[in-house]
């Protein structure tokens, strides 16, 4: 199962990367968020889409492979650190959408060209959207227009959709405390459908990359509102 762990709070990075390494997990990929260079894009109705230059409190994400989300969760609470937020999320799989089992892992990511940095973007939901959040026939053929030429020019670097909030589980630290709390999480709007990596020249030029995502979610899953943080990763 893969399952995708965020982390908001002062948790120290490096000893979570160690403690996951001596507990022998599974770890498919790690990314560090950037602080400073980040922006939101999002719309509502028919209005225009606005870009703001802030974002949530997301410090990093892991992306895991475990046999079940009760490992990942006793894993999340177990990590070392202090006051601090781990969230566990299901990630959608090709096997998800019809595609046989043993059917070939994706190809390695393309390299990051001389002169680009990479840029995560966390597609959000909110509780009346996240009703909607398996992805519908229409909105996937959208995206798989819209992808096919990033993925040629080598301007995708990896993403995945997650299964909505009551397939995850989030671990709130307090000092020594640790308060588990299952999904479906309503009360918040900052909950993460999907993410995207790519690699542009700056986040300007990521934000312009992204910004067609945010018009195909709205429409092909027929959703009021969305938002699109972007994020370069260090």
């Amino acid at each position: 199962m893969k399952i995708m762990m965020t982390l908001q709070g002062d948790a120290p990075i490096d000893e979570i990367d160690a403690y996951l390494a001596a507990q022998g997990a599974t770890v498919l990929g790690s990314e560090r968020l950037d602080r400073t260079e980040v922006a939101t894009i999002s719309a509502s109705g028919d209005e225009p889409a606005i870009v703001e230059r802030a974002g949530s409190l997301l410090r990093a994400v892991w992306i895991l492979d475990v046999a079940s989300r009760a490992t990942a969760v006793d894993l999340a609470r177990g990590a070392p650190g202090g006051d601090a937020t781990l969230e566990i999320r299901e990630a959608f799989t090709p096997q998800d959408f019809g595609a046989p089992a043993d059917a070939a892992p994706p190809p390695p990511p393309p390299p990051v060209k001389p002169g680009n940095a990479r840029y995560i973007a966390l597609l959000r939901h909110d509780a009346v959207s996240e009703s909607s959040a398996h992805p519908k026939q229409e909105s996937m053929a959208m995206m798989d227009e819209y992808m096919e030429p990033l993925v040629a020019e080598g301007t995708v670097l990896g993403g995945e959709g997650l299964k909505p909030s009551a397939k995850g589980t989030r671990i709130r630290r307090m000092a020594k405390q640790r308060f588990v709390v299952d999904g479906p999480f309503t009360e918040s709007k900052e909950l993460v459908a999907g993410y995207m990596i790519v690699q542009a020249r700056s986040l300007d030029e990521a934000v312009d990359l992204i910004r067609p995502w945010l018009r195909i979610h709205r429409i092909g899953q027929g959703v009021p509102s969305s938002a699109i943080e972007v994020r370069r990763l260090t």
